[in-house]
């Protein structure tokens, strides 16, 4: 799974909606307090609210101990009025969108004669996908919660769960069983079945049910047909009729389904006193799992396993003790990337190639070029002594140090210029295989011009691994990819660098208003040239120093 865009309403600093591009290797920019670092929140907020149910929030867990102040420093405005509004759209990518819940074919070979209505498999049919977030105040409970939740699959609307403010009524609200993933397979027929052969048909009314999925679902509602709402075209952006009446299912924070499990609702059939009965519900429930539960199960995952590296990096001292446990809130000040640095490389295939990767990076001439390489090594290892006594176990901990190509001298990460500890953490997530997302703030902070141009060799040598989601000032990292970018149309890339094309990068420029974020995009054309010209004469200041 990647997220490919961001959408924001009422939050922090973003008043109107604004769309953020997010390609393989996005970055960010604008002046300072701009809301740079909303973007990045709103993905910490979301994961707040999957993961815990807090949509009031006075911490975010991946951010660590940054104190966040609840939902009203996080409403545009800080008015309680003012309803926040969180879109995501993401590709499946590598990840299957596989079956959810009861696997109904399978049971058919158990049973003869059974009828059940015959649908798509809509999770594994899922080439792209949108869920948004409404997340409003209730003055009476004193308290946040999730409004509405709205799915799109294959760029077209599936529905919205719906939440009351006291969190009690949680239904479906709307479905749109137009789309072509909830169109049974043998719909013709049942049409033909239920009105005649198309030649001698009558059109059909907007009250009659246009799909034998529409007609199984509301006879296994308990609530009337007749109770379903208008279709809210305005906030779904299609033109549907809505003919599924309410269905109630469980929830928490809100419209928000329980995750890791099969829709609980109030559907009939969910006994076996009518086999068939019975077998349309767990279509349906199967169905409803995969439009509604399985993008937060797989956006969940995505994003815990997504890390956000901060603007200041530890610089572990000699008496440094590692975690052997990293956490996600350890990669905030870049303690995760030493406390794996610390593991034993004889313990785990995964962990020696993580360590020997990130010293080739550091080594290599063509690479960060930085003069040293990277030893995981015990005091019994470097001076040859037996540590098998049980008294000497002290020499059986494993120390970090930075092996100088030149001296061939150990050193310590503290004996080193600030410059490399703050830009280890970015190489050991980039080379850590089971990390999605990279958030990084200020990549360049106490770094060299020369290494911060390396860097950007880092997120683009990678980017088939991972995404990056950069907040940056820096001029030299833009400079770099634009060289790639045409290197690689001029097939000039130095050995073993991956190709760069314009697509692989977002660059995005924040811009402040009366009326709230206002972001553009400054594309980048074939030959490495900015289509759009920066805003307020943004990475000017060189041509100004220079003249």
């Amino acid at each position: 799974m990647r997220i490919t865009k961001i959408s924001l309403t009422n939050f922090r600093s973003f008043k109107h909606t604004q769309t953020i591009d997010i390609a393989p290797v996005t970055f960010l920019f604008g002046p300072n307090s701009v809301g740079k670092s909303s973007v990045l929140m709103a993905l910490a907020y979301v994961q707040q609210i999957l993961k815990h149910g807090h949509c009031n929030p006075q911490k975010l867990d991946s951010l660590g101990s940054k104190t966040i102040g609840g939902f009203r420093a996080l409403v545009y405005g800080q008015d309680l009025k003012n309803t926040i509004r969180i879109r995501l759209d993401y590709s499946p990518d590598k990840t299957p969108f596989v079956y959810y819940g009861a696997n109904v074919d399978e049971m058919t070979n158990h049973v003869e004669s059974v009828s059940y209505v015959l649908m798509n498999d809509f999770g594994g049919s899922t080439e792209s996908g949108s869920i948004e977030f409404e997340i409003a105040w209730s003055e009476r409970f004193k308290r946040a919660y999730v409004k509405n939740y709205r799915v799109w699959t294959n760029d077209i609307y599936v529905g919205c769960i719906s939440s009351s403010e006291d969190e009690r009524n949680s239904v479906i609200r709307e479905v749109n069983t137009q789309h072509p993933l909830l169109i049974p397979y043998n719909n013709d027929d049942w049409l033909e079945r239920e009105y005649g052969e198309v030649e001698q048909r009558e059109p059909l009314e907007l009250d009659d049910y246009h799909t034998e999925f529409e007609q199984v679902l509301n006879q296994l509602n308990p609530n009337p047909a007749a109770t379903a709402s208008i279709a809210d075209k305005d906030n779904s952006g299609a033109d549907f009729v809505n003919r599924i009446a309410p269905v109630a299912l469980a929830c928490r924070s809100g419209a928000v389904p329980l995750l890791g499990v099969p829709v609980m609702t109030n559907l009939l059939g969910q006994d076996f006193d009518e086999l068939e009965e019975h077998f349309n519900f767990l279509v349906v429930q199967e169905v409803l799992s995969q439009a509604f539960v399985l993008p937060l199960d797989k956006l969940l995952e995505y994003l815990d396993k997504s890390v956000q590296i901060g603007p200041l990096r530890l610089v572990p001292d000699n008496d440094y003790v590692p975690n052997p446990h990293p956490e996600q809130i350890d990669w905030v000040d870049g303690s995760a990337a030493w406390d794996l640095l610390y593991k034993d490389p004889n313990s785990s295939v995964s962990i020696e190639k993580l360590i020997r990767n990130t010293s080739d990076w550091f080594a290599s001439s063509n690479k960060l070029n930085a003069g040293y390489e990277i030893i995981n090594k015990s005091i019994a290892e470097i001076a040859n002594v037996d540590s098998n006594d049980e008294h000497m176990g002290l020499l059986r901990k494993r120390h970090v140090f930075f092996r100088e190509l030149r001296s061939n001298i150990l050193l310590s990460a503290n004996q080193l210029g600030t410059g490399i500890s703050q830009v280890l953490p970015i190489v050991v997530a980039a080379n850590h295989d089971g990390i999605a997302l990279i958030s990084v703030e200020q990549p360049e902070l106490h770094v060299h011009p020369r290494f911060q141009v390396e860097i950007a060799d880092v997120f683009l040598q990678t980017k088939d691994k991972h995404s990056f989601l950069i907040e940056t000032h820096s001029e030299h990292l833009i400079l770099r990819l634009l060289k790639r970018i045409r290197q690689t149309t001029d097939n000039k890339l130095p050995d073993d660098s991956k190709p760069v094309h314009g697509e692989d990068i977002s660059i995005v420029y924040l811009e402040p208003t009366e009326n709230g974020v206002v972001t553009k995009r400054i594309r980048v054309d074939e030959d490495g040239e900015f289509v759009e010209r920066w805003p307020q004469g943004f990475f000017v200041e060189r041509r100004e120093e220079l003249l």
